[in-house]
């Protein structure tokens, strides 16, 4: 945007305009030109320039009153003035109106100007941003507020809205079928799974549990999952590229996570697989038990990775690592519910079961059935399951 950025300069001075508009051309601009302050304002209302660049002592219009009209109306526009060494007292009062900068004259290093310029529309460049992504935030936060009405009224209704939210069972990613299961502990679950295709080389996934049960937790889940959809849409769009990246995507949830008055914490493991090269990159913030990688020879082992929970105060860091996924590898990640299933004991012992479990199982139904979770169980803890096969394990 900055090299075809259109830029229009008032000043009264014939000679100051000319040599701003050698200084701006050679800088990449296009220009455009008023002598006075009424013109100024007509020209800025005709051509609506990216930027504008005024003298603030001007017969007629002077520059501060052009400076208010533009701020009013266009307050987005980058507007630099141009203040004499005599005048200093009027760009402090410039800036005060909104002024974005300003430049002394006569100007004696040309390229002062040029770099006000490049850095005010990057900075417009931001702002632009930054009002787009609360607009996206403030709309999500509409829908969310009247799903939570809808969960409040009708605690049967939000259980089939939230089981809407999760992505289809049996979908395929790369070289592996993707595979969920939700057991709630109540109506609702504050336990969530999901996975997508991030573009043709890589997939995402995470598992999350948010602290509590019931309606309040679920609404954070759907919170999670409209936030880590902005950052999938952000991503196609090429705007950001946070969600290839387990590190910055715990960090921003954390970040806006914390900034709500939710009053919980979330467990989280997100995983990034980079289909050609068979590798999986994570980061995990606070999940437990560790997810378990399962080779061809059926032998398991778990993915430790100690982090931090999302949405706490203070600072503290996640688990990340990368490790081989091939087509040949099987994933298994479940909530802290799983262990909770049976009769109890030590949890190491039910960690052990788990992974014995899936070592010996060659399917997420089969897997189910040897830990006591087919049909509809009675649980002490809702239970989240995210279940990475092979594309020979796809059914309908």
């Amino acid at each position: 945007m900055v090299d075809a950025a259109k830029v229009l300069i008032v000043d009264d001075d014939e000679l100051v305009r000319s040599t701003f508009v050698r200084i701006l051309q050679r800088g990449g601009f296009r220009t455009y030109e008023a002598e006075d302050g009424e013109k100024g304002v007509t020209e800025f209302r005709r051509e609506r320039p990216d930027g504008v660049l005024l003298d603030l002592r001007m017969p007629g219009m002077d520059g501060l009153d052009v400076l208010s009209t533009i701020v009013a109306e266009s307050p987005e526009t980058p507007v630099i003035v141009a203040s004499g060494a005599g005048t200093m007292h009027d760009a402090v009062e410039a800036l005060r109106r909104g002024a974005w900068d300003f430049v002394v004259k006569p100007m004696f290093d040309a390229e002062l100007l040029v770099r006000s310029f490049e850095r005010a529309f990057e900075k417009a460049i931001l702002k632009r941003q930054n009002q787009r992504y609360r607009e996206n935030l403030e709309h999500a936060n509409d829908v969310l507020a009247r799903a939570l009405a809808e969960l409040r009224s009708d605690q049967q209704g939000a259980r089939l809205l939230q089981f809407q939210l999760l992505p289809r069972d049996g979908q395929l990613l790369g070289a592996h079928t993707a595979y969920r299961r939700i057991f709630p502990s109540q109506v609702l679950s504050g336990d969530f799974v999901d996975y997508f295709a991030i573009d043709q080389e890589r997939a995402g996934f995470y598992v999350a549990d948010v602290s509590g049960h019931g309606a309040a937790s679920a609404f954070v889940t759907a919170i999670l999952t409209t936030l880590v959809a902005r950052y999938r849409k952000a991503y196609r769009k090429g705007e950001d590229e946070t969600v290839v990246h387990p590190a910055r995507l715990l960090e921003r949830l954390d970040q806006e996570l914390t900034a709500l008055p939710l009053d919980k914490h979330v467990t989280m493991f997100y995983g990034v697989v980079e289909c050609a090269q068979g590798r999986l990159r994570y980061g995990n913030a606070g999940m437990f038990p560790f997810p378990m990688l399962k080779d061809a020879s059926g032998e398991v082992v778990e993915i430790e990775s100690p982090g931090r929970p999302l949405g706490l105060p203070g600072h503290g860091g996640v688990g990340l690592g990368e490790i081989e996924f091939s087509p040949s590898h099987r994933l298994l990640a479940a909530t802290d519910g799983i262990l909770e299933v049976g009769l109890g004991g030590p949890q190491r012992q039910k960690r052990e079961e788990v992974r014995q479990a899936f070592g010996r199982s060659d399917s997420i139904d089969v897997l189910l059935r040897m830990l006591g979770l087919g049909g509809e169980p009675s649980l002490r803890d809702d239970v989240a399951i995210l279940y990475l096969g092979g594309k020979e394990e796809r059914h309908a």
